[in-house]
């Protein structure tokens, strides 16, 4: 064998071997190509949500206050020394107690004085009075009688006045706070005594956001809890702000709760929910479910293995759901995963249904 012929019998060898090596991946090549090929009916595993009615209750929270139902500082109306003091701080007293009492020997005895002037007025009065009917003085002369009695009137009245403001009285029931005079101490007028507070019941001042103002109403119940108990109490509205504080965008409101044991001490810090309305059989989704766009809601509806994109309208949202008003029946299945990756008409394997 010549030479040439040699070299040509090895390249044919060599051409086989390489004929040889390429043939097994052609295959997995071409089954590739299937599988890629496929990825447009590829099945994605989400997990759904059945909708169904259900009540629900439109509930909103709001901070709040503490405050007393009646409060009051009580104070010195005249000058004095204190001779007497009847109260005991942290105690309830009620309406009327005498609590204080200012010295009042010189209002006492201009007391007298000028009752002992208005008997002697009226005795003359009296007697002109009789003298008048039988013309035995003028007219003049009775008129002038008339006004001293009506004098003597007035001053004894203002005298009782004074007298009257030496005797601090509680104006209403309460408990009495810590007291800031002795007996024996000199008061002027505005002296601070102590403070008066009537703590059954209580109010919780809270403020709500201006568009909630159309859902409230007078004896609308409220729940709260105050810091330092876990109890939570309930009260109800009874008073609306007409106008919106223009600063915060809100609307004050102010509602009453009974405390008989006194537990609730106002100034404390409340935490106010409100239950603005109660819808019955609404239709709620999980607010994952909603995909927002520029224009409008829409949710993927899994239908016959399918997803299927529905634009709804939306309404009333709670802590982790949303009403559908329009767009979507009870019996619907939403999808709550897998937004991102399905497009319209995507296969659909529901792994769980909640």
């Amino acid at each position: 064998m010549s030479k040439t012929a040699r070299w040509f019998v090895l390249g044919l060898i060599l051409l086989l071997l390489v004929l040889n090596k390429w043939r097994p991946w052609a295959k997995p090549a071409t089954a590739d190509r299937r599988q890629s090929s496929g990825r447009g009916s590829e099945v994605i595993e989400v997990r759904a949500y059945q909708v169904k009615p259900e009540d629900v209750e439109n509930e909103i929270s709001a901070t709040g206050s503490i405050l007393a139902n009646e409060s009051v500082e009580l104070t010195s109306e005249i000058s004095g020394r204190v001779t007497r003091i009847n109260f005991r701080e942290g105690t309830r007293v009620r309406k009327g107690d005498l609590l204080l009492q200012i010295n009042d020997a010189d209002l006492q005895a201009q007391f007298n004085r000028a009752s002992a002037q208005l008997k002697l007025a009226q005795d003359t009065e009296a007697r002109q009075k009789k003298q008048l009917a039988i013309e035995a003085i003028s007219q003049e002369e009775y008129e002038a009688a008339l006004n001293r009695l009506n004098t003597a009137k007035a001053d004894v009245q203002l005298i009782q006045a004074q007298i009257d403001k030496a005797r601090i009285q509680a104006p209403f029931d309460g408990v009495i706070g810590l007291r800031s005079v002795s007996e024996g101490a000199y008061l002027n007028a505005g002296s601070r005594i102590a403070t008066l507070v009537s703590i059954n019941p209580v109010k919780i001042d809270f403020a709500v956001p201006e568009r909630y103002q159309s859902l409230l109403s007078k004896e609308q119940p409220v729940l709260f809890r105050v810091q330092g108990t876990s109890e939570e109490y309930s009260g109800r509205i009874y008073a609306v702000e007409p106008q919106i504080d223009t600063d915060i965008r809100s609307v004050r409101c102010r509602a009453l709760c009974p405390n008989p044991d006194g537990r609730i001490k106002p100034g404390a810090f409340a935490q106010v929910r409100i239950t603005l309305q109660k819808l019955e059989d609404a239709l709620m989704i999980p607010s994952e479910s909603l995909i927002p766009d520029a224009q409008n809601q829409s949710v993927f509806v899994v239908r016959d293995g399918k997803a299927l994109s529905r634009t709804v309208v939306i309404g009333l949202r709670t802590a982790d759901k949303v009403q559908i008003v329009s767009g979507l029946a009870a019996g619907d299945t939403v999808m709550t995963t897998g937004l991102l990756q399905v497009r319209p008409g995507s296969v659909i394997k529901v792994t769980e249904l909640n």
